[in-house]
């Protein structure tokens, strides 16, 4: 494993932070300062701030539900909630952000990679919503589900009208406000936007605002 990694998941930061870490002498490698890129073995003695790390960490993982009016941040800002107002657990890093006004489920984990590889845009996971629109399509109007919005290309995989003011939207991208863009885009204005599904994992029956612990093979 390498160094970076290994302070990363003990401390619940990034891998750069832990780069900077190591960049300014902070990390001892049995004894001796720590190199930028070294691998460690599962017999060496890291420490940093003289708290000697874990090789094998346990893991926590997460569904949540969130609900509408809360931000996905750690941070404040303004006066908006954040979803660890919420829930506390802000040790937790958060997979798949959802804006303010949106809901559903998220996935929560002290796991950085194991979100990476969910939520990256390069493994093209699929994330199911169920959307709402105030008023239905025009009439005789064909939905666009791939548009070039300022230039940036938006895409929906699968669409599926359910009724006149209710669609089931498949993304396998992750851009920012993707959905609402693109229905912005076909003149409906959206009402309730909630995620339902990531990857394997479903939203269920979780009341909103809780959070469901959940097992991780492999």
């Amino acid at each position: 494993m390498r160094l970076n990694k290994l302070i990363a998941q003990n401390l619940d930061i990034s891998r750069r932070k832990a780069d900077n870490l190591i960049s300014s002498g902070e990390v001892l490698v049995n004894q001796k300062t720590g190199i930028l890129g070294m691998d460690i073995k599962s017999y060496d003695i890291v420490e940093v701030y003289g708290q000697t790390l874990k090789h094998n960490k346990i893991h926590e993982y997460y569904l949540f539900n969130k609900p509408k009016g809360y931000i996905c941040s750690h941070e404040k800002q303004g006066n908006s909630p954040t979803i660890f107002d919420l829930i506390g657990m802000d040790h937790l890093k958060f997979g798949g952000r959802l804006d303010k006004e949106s809901e559903g489920l998220m996935l929560l984990s002290t796991d950085g990679d194991w979100l990476n590889s969910i939520f990256h845009s390069r493994n093209k996971v699929e994330k199911k919503y169920i959307v709402k629109v105030k008023t239905p399509l025009s009439k005789g109007k064909k939905f666009k589900r791939n548009i070039n919005h300022n230039g940036d290309i938006l895409r929906i995989k699968n669409l599926k009208i359910i009724n006149k003011y209710t669609f089931e939207v498949t993304l396998n991208t992750g851009k920012n406000h993707e959905i609402r863009r693109i229905f912005r885009f076909n003149g409906l204005d959206i009402i309730e936007l909630k995620r339902v599904k990531v990857g394997k994992y479903k939203l269920n029956n979780i009341e909103k605002g809780n959070v469901v612990k959940i097992e991780i093979n492999g």
